[in-house]
C-alpha cells in the first residue's frame, strides 16, 4: 500500500469518477484504475462496486475511505512539519511569563506565531518575581517578560509596559470596619499573603512587603486573590487581576504611606549575543509591538 494507491482512492471518491480523478491526479485514466485495482488486491476486498454507470464505495470501502483521508492528512503534515525545519525554524519557543505581565496580549501574539510556524512548538510557563530571569540566565527558556528588579546582565531588554501593584482587603477583613482610614501600623498586626519567589539560586526578592508582618506565602496570585477574598489577609495584587472586583465592591484598595499603589515596569529580555531562528525573532518584533 502507497500514499499514492490511497491519493487514487480518495481523487476517485471526491471528483465522482476515475476519469475526473484522472484528471485532478494529472495521470491517465488507466494509472489511476491500476492504482485501485493494486490496492484492492492488496488488502483483500473490492473499495468500488463498479456493477452501476458509476463505481460506489463498497460498505468496506466507506470506512477506508475515511481512513485514507486520515493518513494522507498526518503525511501532508508531517510534510509541512519537515519543510518548516529545513527552512531553519526551531523546534520548540519557550517563554517564562512574570505571574503579574499581563498575559492575555502575550497569548495572543502565541497564536499568532503558532499560526505561520505550526512546526515549532510554543511552551509558556508562570514565574513569581526572581523567578522568571532566572530560567532565562540559565538558558531553560528563549524570552522572559517579566519586572526588573536590577540590571540583568548578558540580557537585551525592551520595555513593553507597566502595571500596578494595588494593596487590598476584602470588606470580609477584620479592619474593613476602619476603612479608608487604614495604617501600615494596624496592618502589621494582621497576615499579609505573599507570593512565594520561584528562583532556586538567586536571592529571593520581595515588593511590598512589610518587615516584621506575619505573612502567608503562596505559590500563585490566584490562590493569593482567593485568600484576600476570603478575609483571610490582606495584600498587594496586580491592577488587572483585580479590576473586576475593585468596580463591585469584593475587594477595597487601600491607600496611605507604604500602602498607594507600586507602578512596575515590564520588560520582554532575551539572552544578548545568541543568534535565534525566523520563529524566535518573529516572536521577539510582535511582543514588542503588542499592543499591552
Amino acid at each position: 500500500m502507497t500514499l499514492e494507491q490511497l491519493r487514487a482512492l480518495c481523487a476517485v471518491v471526491e471528483k465522482g469518477g476515475f476519469h475526473a480523478a484522472s484528471d485532478a491526479l494529472f495521470r491517465s485514466q488507466s494509472a489511476v484504475s491500476i492504482a485501485i485495482r493494486n490496492l484492492e488486491q492488496e488488502l483483500g476486498i473490492s473499495l468500488f462496486d463498479r456493477q452501476g454507470y458509476r463505481a460506489e464505495l463498497t460498505a468496506e470501502g466507506q470506512v477506508l475511505y475515511g481512513k485514507a483521508k486520515s493518513i494522507l492528512s498526518r503525511s501532508d503534515e508531517f510534510s509541512s512539519i519537515a519543510r518548516h525545519f529545513a527552512e531553519g525554524e526551531e523546534t520548540e519557543i519557550s517563554i517564562a511569563l512574570g505571574a503579574i505581565a499581563p498575559v492575555e496580549q502575550v497569548l495572543d501574539v502565541i497564536k499568532q506565531v503558532s499560526e505561520t510556524a505550526p512546526a515549532t512548538r510554543m511552551s509558556l510557563q508562570i514565574e513569581n518575581m526572581g523567578g522568571t530571569l532566572e530560567r532565562l540566565l540559565e538558558k531553560d527558556v528563549d524570552f522572559a517578560i517579566a519586572e526588573r528588579f536590577m540590571p540583568v546582565p548578558h540580557t537585551e531588554e525592551v520595555r513593553l509596559t507597566s502595571t500596578e501593584m494595588v494593596s487590598v482587603i476584602s470588606p470580609d477583613f477584620p479592619l474593613a470596619t476602619r476603612y479608608p482610614a487604614i495604617t501600615v501600623a494596624d496592618l502589621e498586626q494582621y497576615v499579609q499573603v505573599v507570593v512565594r519567589d520561584t528562583s532556586r539560586n538567586q536571592p529571593k526578592q520581595t515588593a511590598g512587603v512589610l518587615e516584621g508582618a506575619h505573612q502567608w506565602l503562596v505559590n500563585d496570585f490566584d490562590m493569593k486573590k482567593r485568600m484576600i477574598l476570603s478575609g483571610a489577609g490582606w495584600g498587594r495584587m496586580p491592577r488587572h487581576r483585580v479590576a473586576e472586583e475593585l468596580v463591585d465592591g469584593r475587594l477595597l484598595a487601600l491607600s496611605g504611606k507604604q500602602l498607594d499603589a507600586l507602578r512596575i515596569d515590564i520588560y520582554l529580555f532575551r539572552r544578548s549575543n545568541e543568534a535565534m531562528g525566523p520563529v524566535g525573532e518573529r516572536l521577539w518584533q510582535l511582543l514588542q509591538h503588542c499592543k499591552y
